[in-house]
């Protein structure tokens, strides 16, 4: 802990790899996500706005390299081939994700369950920490990733060919986006890579690392009469490996002494996604709708799966089925409306309709949730006035449906002078209990345990505080902040061994979270960049007892250098990650003890041949460190994340 406190004083800075020139279009927001221009740096939007075309391979585990930009952002991960976000310390059914401007429903249940599509036609990220977003739905109790599309060029049209490559279970991929300007398409983009298995640090191999991802997107907008349309569809198919690790079943009658099972099991993932956005004038108002259809398929099976019969198969073979099948619909439509009133004001009303649908496939050897269906209504109401240097916001929703609630917030930021503000927000939050939490009862291979829900749980309601202050000038920037938060009947998975299985059952405890985060820059000339973030969570619930499965404290610090302007940068990153002795009494049992602390070094080096065509050359973990993050599946099936990796790659425009 002492390490981690020196380590979060260090003197290092902010945002390396952001534009801070650029402005963008900020979609996320209290109660809406359509865009207003803003600066990202304007501490008062509470919102980090990071962008993704520095990114060489913008794969489904990218996130991995956004991580640095913002303190309160780590991610749950699957051997090397799939993410899943948490904010401050939480992650799963508390963070929203949103994709094509609505919540992206593939998060739920086990750990395995990441962001399985690629950063097809994405122009930035926009991180919102703590429970805020009145627009995107009651889950987002620790924070909202949102996912900001690129807007249609100007003039003209660009084809971009992007070719990748490494070594160490590094995928091989290859994405082309086309960009136009105008109506119609404006923007579409293929993605595929395959990852090999990769080697830890320590030597070893870890079996069931393997990934195959396939993806297209296609982004368009018109207009009819006064209303203004965008339609977003994506496609996103996979194949993941599960890798083999600890808390191994018991050897079978007839199994000889020594004997280790050699095959694994892999996850099959189909996801189509498809949203449409309308806005017009109506007077003095701005109508806004969006409307969202998700259908995801997913299949976990015992053994190595193949699409195709094996040479050798007798006519007729047919593939088991898996051991798990379900396929998940969710649909969203959201209409609000927004008006400018005095003071430099916003008023939005709005109006939301959610539907979740979960059907197990027939050939499904076990049913882990059984065919359910939930439906959630709300409405919703935001005002924010600046005066002065004071700006004020409010906002209020309330629900219905498969569970009732409401949730409020107030947001006061005032401006002490030019470059130093600062930000208070009180909010109050309820969250319903999904199906998985409530109906689960089965092996989830992918998440390498036997889960048990509980229909009974009740709702979970959060008290939220937090302060932030922030100074921002041209070369120096600190925003420091601090939060802690009161939870009523926090729902949470216990794993437990009394009836002989590795389970994790569903339960609730009132909790308390606290924690500190910090963002410190520095540019002291127009060829150098050095930032750092900073974070550290604490939880317990309310007989003092850890909470299960809290993020490590974190710093990471980034050093960018323009050798040559524009043309070649090389860049130097350090991630440390403290380590996490708070462990509730099962999980110090299942982890056997505290997840050690450890660093991590990379290094990048890119360079512009002419303005077509450019390369990057990318190390990651360099001392090749054995090393698991404590919310790693990796971790918790006893096995390591990738050793040492060497990825390069070229990028052709045309």
């Amino acid at each position: 802990m002492k390490k981690f406190i020196w380590m979060m004083l260090l003197p290092i800075s902010l945002l390396g790899q952001v534009d801070t020139s650029k402005t963008y279009f900020i979609e996320l927001g209290e109660a809406s996500v359509e865009g207003i221009s803003h600066n990202p740096n304007f501490f008062s939007t509470n919102i980090l706005a990071v962008p993704v075309k520095q990114i060489s391979d913008q794969g489904p585990t990218a996130l991995n390299n956004l991580t640095r930009q913002s303190p309160s952002l780590q991610l749950m991960s699957v051997g090397d081939h799939t993410v899943k976000p948490v904010i401050r310390g939480l992650g799963g059914y508390r963070v929203v994700t949103a994709y094509q401007g609505w919540r992206y429903d593939n998060l739920q249940g086990g750990v395995d369950h990441g962001l399985d599509f690629p950063l097809l036609g994405i122009d930035h990220i926009e991180i919102l920490s703590g429970p805020n977003s009145l627009a995107l739905g009651t889950d987002a109790m620790a924070g909202v990733l949102y996912f900001s599309d690129v807007r249609p060029l100007e003039t003209g049209n660009s084809n971009n060919i992007n070719l990748f490559g490494g070594t160490n279970g590094s995928p091989l991929s290859a994405q082309y986006d086309y960009h136009r300007s105008g109506n119609g398409v404006y923007y579409a983009g293929g993605y595929f890579a395959a990852n090999p298995e990769y080697v830890d640090g320590n030597g070893d191999t870890v079996h069931g690392s393997h990934s195959q991802t396939a993806s297209v997107r296609v982004l368009s907008k018109f207009k009819t009469g006064e209303s203004n349309h965008r339609l977003k569809t994506s496609l996103v198919v996979r194949t993941l490996g599960m890798p083999e690790g600890g808390h191994d079943h018991d050897d079978e009658p007839g199994d000889e002494p020594g004997h280790e099972e050699e095959e694994h099991g892999d996850q099959q993932v189909r996801n189509v996604n498809i949203s449409w956005e309308s806005d017009r004038k109506l007077g003095s108002w701005v109508l806004r709708n969006v409307t969202g259809l998700q259908s995801v398929s997913r299949a976990e099976f015992d053994e190595h799966h193949e699409d195709e019969d094996e040479p050798g198969d007798e006519p007729g073979h047919e593939e088991e089925g898996p051991h798990i099948g379900f396929n998940l619909i969710s649909a969203t439509q959201t209409t609000s409306i927004q008006k400018v009133i005095s003071d430099n004001g916003l008023l939005t009303l709005g109006a939301q309709q959610q539907f979740r649908s979960l059907q197990n496939m027939a050939d499904a050897e076990e049913i882990l949730y059984p065919n359910k269906s939930q439906f959630q209504s709300a409405l919703f109401a935001h005002i924010s006035k600046t005066r002065g240097k004071n700006m004020t916001s409010a906002g209020l929703r309330g629900e219905t449906g498969s569970f009732s609630g409401a949730s409020f917030l107030l947001n006061w930021v005032h401006s002490l002078s030019k470059n130093l503000n600062v930000q208070s927000r009180i909010s109050y939050g309820t969250r319903g209990a999904q199906l998985e939490e409530r109906f689960a009862y089965g092996t989830h291979i992918g998440a390498g345990r036997f889960e048990v829900g509980d229909s009974n749980l009740t709702t979970e309601r959060l008290l939220n505080g937090e302060i932030n202050i922030g100074y921002n000038s041209k070369v120096f920037n600190l925003q420091v902040g601090a939060y802690y938060q009161f939870y009523n009947d926090f729902i949470h998975t216990s794993p437990s061994d009394s009836s002989g299985e590795w389970r994790f059952y569903y339960t609730q405890k009132d909790a308390l979270l606290y924690g500190l985060e910090g963002r410190l820059g520095w540019n002291p000339t127009d060829r150098i960049h050095f930032h750092s973030v900073a974070s550290l969570t604490v939880a317990n619930d309310i007989d003092g007892n850890s909470l299960p499965f809290i993020a490590p404290g974190k710093v990471s610090s980034h050093l960018l250098f323009e050798i040559i302007p524009k043309k070649f940068h090389a860049e130097i990153n350090y991630d440390f990650f403290a380590e996490q002795s708070r462990l509730s009494l099962t999980e110090a049992k299942f982890l056997e003890g505290a997840t050690p602390s450890y660093g991590l070094w990379s290094a990048t080096l890119t360079g512009e041949i002419s303005s077509n065509f450019s390369w990057n050359i990318q190390v990651l973990n360099a001392t090749d460190v054995a090393y698991a993050h404590h919310l790693s599946l990796a971790r918790a099936l006893d096995i390591n994340q990738a050793g040492r990796q060497i990825r390069g790659g070229i990028s052709l425009k045309f």
